[in-house]
């Protein structure tokens, strides 16, 4: 039986575990929609958005086709609390809208695709596609592409990327973030797509505020490459600076951006360089910002489409090259300094802040810059979140893990410290804004009571606790210690030692979600009169999984819930929020202050769906 949603084609019987389940993508865009709910909200929430990015597939019949968490089109989930002036009453409302890139517009203006113009992530790692078939694969994309210029009724598709893997604030603009493309501008509460964003200005907005100029992408054949913005800018919570790099095919094969916020009393122009240094092209899904440095991670997960040529996959793990993280001042990529270690891997860093030298002087030179990341010591990660049983069984759990990089001796670059804070394991790292760069006290993340990733089976990421670490505690009694190198755990308990832990003192605490039920990446919003860091509410979307039918398959009348959490004792649900419809499990969201949606920047005009405008059309005809 074939069932037909939207311009979705798929069959009941399709089994692939990324779309099944709380899995399976969502078609119904829903406007701003009031919704009910539980407890009490806090009123810093109140005029205020919550908003999650995500890959959502919006068409395509994936039987035969590699599937990865990934994959798909980017669709954006908000819950905004809004607030009535008059009677001073929170109503939290719902919204969800695809954002409209090139990649989606042009899918839609081609009805006869059957499979994504983008080869999936799990194509590109696989380690049984062959050469040719892969071959096969990037040609079609290629030629879709070329398509989409010479064809009169399709939409030109000038970057590719499908910006469904993170949302920040920056300078009053929502942009939505992915590493294959520029970010894309959306405007907040309706999540309406505005356009891309150069980094001066963003397509759709005033003329006499647009630049003409980007300060992502280079001129040239190749040009489109160095606007190939990283999954996760940084934007430092001091200045306003936006920080970035562009990682492509072709060397310098790094390049770093900074743009200063628009109304920074500052002169520093922005600043697009390359990063020397790097050999090879590399998967690059974070870095690390510090109030004064910028640390590349040149690690041991290749990018390289020669690597076909060598009978591997493009995107492949080398076990045998070492990790390599590329620390220099904030405006100085030249001087990058590179400090070498064990191979690993690492999504995500959590935060990252210096060490000044004991001087009383205020211009004391900077003695060392501190990491905190998740790290893993495989690349298998990548092929659980496809779905993909791995070619060597080991597990592949992140955990929270230390570095200290030594900038004081200038003749050798001396990694000091490098052990894991805890053995539980933990991904998608959360530290409140105010204190990601200035050696947080607490950071928040997910985990598991059983492994996050399943190495063995292929099991994509369920999330079934939100962890609360005390970091400084943790490094401090590392430091005390004295860790062994590398391999080392501050903390050794399991997860399971970790929740029945009954002291109040832990440096580790743990919300457990009922049995059944699963949880994404929280947000942390602070109260108001907070006098402690972890002073504040934590927001996480639910699913209960007993909505799910015999065949694991998700109803449709399932629907997911909101909840806000106390921070302090990861205990309490302060509040539950019904929403209208089921959110598909994800990876990154904002929590967006009401400030921020009230000073946004002005625009023309949205970017419109054409298709979308002929549906309006036509079901109004029929009215």
């Amino acid at each position: 039986m074939t069932e037909v949603t939207g311009a979705l084609k798929t069959t009941t019987k399709s089994k692939h575990r990324c779309l099944v389940g709380n899995f399976a993508p969502i078609h119904r865009q829903l406007p701003i929609t009031p919704c009910t709910y539980s407890g009490t909200i806090p009123p810093e929430l109140h005029g205020g958005q919550y908003v999650r990015n995500g890959g959502n597939p919006s068409f395509g019949d994936h039987l035969s086709e590699d599937v990865h968490m990934f994959d798909g089109d980017g669709m954006l989930i908000g819950v905004w609390f809004r607030l009535n002036n008059q009677t001073k009453e929170v109503e939290p409302c719902f919204v969800n809208r695809y954002i409209l890139t090139d990649i989606y517009l042009g899918a839609k203006s081609m009805p006869s695709l059957r499979v994504p113009i983008l080869p999936s992530i799990a194509t590109l790692n696989h380690p049984l596609r062959t050469t040719l078939s892969i071959f096969f694969k990037l040609c079609r994309f290629l030629a879709l592409i070329a398509w989409s210029f010479v064809s009169a009724d399709k939409h030109k598709i000038r970057k590719i990327s499908v910006a469904n893997t993170a949302i920040l604030y920056h300078d009053k603009r929502a942009l939505a973030t992915c590493q294959t493309g520029p970010p894309m501008r959306v405007q907040l509460p309706s999540l309406d797509t505005v356009g891309w964003f150069n980094g001066y200005s963003a397509v759709n907005e005033d003329k006499h505020s647009r630049s003409d100029k980007d300060a992502f992408g280079c001129t040239g054949p190749f040009g489109f490459l160095k606007d190939w913005t990283t999954a996760h800018p940084h934007v430092d919570p001091v200045t306003g600076d936006f920080i970035s790099f562009q990682s492509s095919f072709l060397p310098p094969f790094v390049w770093y951006t900074l743009i200063p916020k628009s109304t920074t009393k500052s002169h520093a122009p922005a600043l697009h360089a390359p990063v020397p240094g790097v050999s090879i092209p590399k998967l690059m899904h974070d870095f690390g910002v510090s109030p004064t440095h910028t640390i590349i991670l040149d690690l041991p997960m290749t990018l390289d489409p020669t690597n076909m040529l060598r009978g591997r996959p493009i995107i492949h793990y080398d076990r045998n090259s070492p990790s390599r993280f590329g620390i220099f001042p904030r405006r100085h990529p030249e001087q990058v300094r590179w400090f070498e270690t064990e191979p690993c891997f690492i999504f995500h860093t959590a935060s990252t802040w210096d060490e000044s030298e004991p001087k009383h002087s205020k211009d004391s030179e900077i003695e060392a810059v501190n990491m905190v990341v998740c790290r893993y010591t495989n690349g298998n990660m990548l092929y659980s979140m496809g779905a993909i049983e791995p070619v060597e069984k080991e597990q592949c759990d992140s955990k929270v893990y230390y570095y200290r990089f030594l900038l004081a001796n200038r003749e050798k670059n001396i990694i000091t410290h490098q052990w894991a804070l805890s053995a539980i394991p933990f991904e998608m790292p959360i530290v409140p804004a105010n204190f990601s760069s200035t050696g947080p006290k607490c950071i928040y993340g997910c985990s598991s009571r059983d492994a996050i990733f399943g190495a063995e089976t292929g099991e994509p990421m369920k999330v079934d606790c939100l962890v609360k670490m005390n970091v400084q505690n943790l490094i401090r009694r590392g430091l005390n210690e004295d860790i062994q190198s590398i391999e080392g755990y501050v903390d050794k308990r399991n997860i399971q030692e970790v929740m029945s832990s009954d002291d109040p003192e832990d440096p580790i605490k743990i919300f457990q979600a009922p049995e059944g039920w699963y949880a994404q990446e929280p947000q942390f919003v602070p109260r108001d009169d907070a006098r402690e860091e972890d002073d504040g509410y934590l927001l996480t979307l639910m699913f209960d999984e007993s909505q799910l039918d015999t065949d694991g398959h998700a109803t449709e009348d399932a629907r997911s819930e909101l909840w806000i959490i106390d921070a302090r004792d990861m205990r309490t649900v302060v509040a539950k929020i019904l929403l209208p419809q089921r959110v598909p499990y994800g990876f990154h969201g904002h929590w967006f202050r009401q400030q921020e949606l009230e000073e946004q920047r002005p625009y023309v005009r949205l970017r419109t769906d054409p298709g979308e405008a002929k549906e309006q059309a036509s079901d109004q005809t029929s009215s």
